[in-house]
């Protein structure tokens, strides 16, 4: 999926005037933003999460349902941030577990996240909602317990029509599409566990097979060798730079569907990132040509470069950012 925004600047420089012409270039896997622009009206979380991944897998499950070539993105216009509050609250109201011999009031929901979808005309289409969810559950002084993860998520999935219902009670949403996603955080990478849509007061959640594995972990051995072996033949082209090297595969339904790669080191020289750009571009073309690919180049956790090849084409996109 194409997620850069290409941005050609033009000057055209006469005797006494200069032009800058702005040519901007979308496929069909991007989502135009809607204008004029509106952040979002709510945000609350009770515990931190990776925002910016919930944003852009639900952004890519709800092009099922609006098409990016006829639809506009909107942030979440409808649920405020003392909604989100009170929504948390209410919803993480429950009786105490115990595990391992420990008593206490688990709170599984950490927040809910809204996208909204336009038609071009700026009519809305509809909304998406995501409903994180944490199954590490903290008692006191920082300690925690791991609750069955099928526990939290059972128990979210409860709550989510009654998120549904509360939708619904909003002027002008009574009939609108809603698609809602139950995200579950994990130590390696959250992703999406359950999915579904619907028109009316209810709606019926399907099991997806959204899953993160490193590409050097035994998973990827064991089921993708062919990704492993390409991945290792990297890492290994790169063993003269002092740098670290980690890598995720994002599978569905044990399908490779992305791969994200970042590549640290606490600082680059200019012939260090260009050597090895040219390195590694010489090996993604190893890969299923149906992978979408991100390489990332960071020094201090600041973008130095940035490599992107798209699904079905073997062209690789090269950005060396200048300070």
């Amino acid at each position: 999926m194409k997620k850069v925004l290409l941005i050609l600047l033009v000057l055209l420089v006469g005797c006494e005037k200069q032009e800058n012409v702005i040519e901007i270039s979308y496929d069909d896997s991007y989502y135009r933003v809607a204008t004029p622009y509106k952040e979002n009206v709510g945000s609350y979380s009770i515990r931190d999460y990776n925002k910016e991944e919930v944003e852009a897998m639900l952004s890519k499950l709800s092009t099922e349902y609006f098409k990016t070539n006829n639809s506009l993105y909107q942030e979440g216009q409808y649920l405020t941030t003392e909604e989100i509050k009170t929504l948390i609250t209410e919803y993480n109201k429950t009786d105490d577990i115990k595990v391992d011999g420990v008593e206490f009031t688990p709170s599984y929901i950490t927040t809910i996240y809204e996208q909204n979808y336009l038609a071009t005309n700026n009519v809305l289409k509809g909304i998406s909602l995501a409903i994180v969810v944490d199954n590490k559950q903290y008692y006191e002084d920082n300690k925690y317990k791991i609750v069955d993860k099928n526990i939290a998520l059972n128990y979210t999935k409860e709550k989510a029509n009654d998120l549904i219902s509360y939708i619904r009670g909003k002027e002008g949403l009574e009939n609108i599409n809603i698609v809602l996603g139950i995200y579950l955080e994990e130590d390696l990478k959250g992703s999406f566990k359950y999915f579904g849509v619907t028109d009316s007061n209810t709606i019926k959640l399907e099991h997806v097979n959204y899953n993160y594995q490193l590409l050097e972990s035994d998973y990827v051995m064991n089921n993708d060798n062919k990704t492993y072996n390409n991945f290792i033949a990297i890492k290994n082209s790169l063993s003269d730079y002092d740098v670290y090297l980690n890598a995720y595969g994002l599978y569905q339904n044990k399908t490779l569907n992305e791969i994200k790669m970042t590549i640290n080191k606490s600082y680059f020289k200019r012939s260090e990132i260009l050597n090895m750009v040219n390195i590694i571009t010489s090996n993604l073309n190893t890969f299923d040509s149906i992978v979408d690919i991100k390489v990332y180049f960071k020094s201090n956790n600041v973008t130095k470069a940035f490599l992107s090849k798209n699904s079905g084409e073997t062209k690789i996109d090269t950005y060396i950012l200048e300070e």
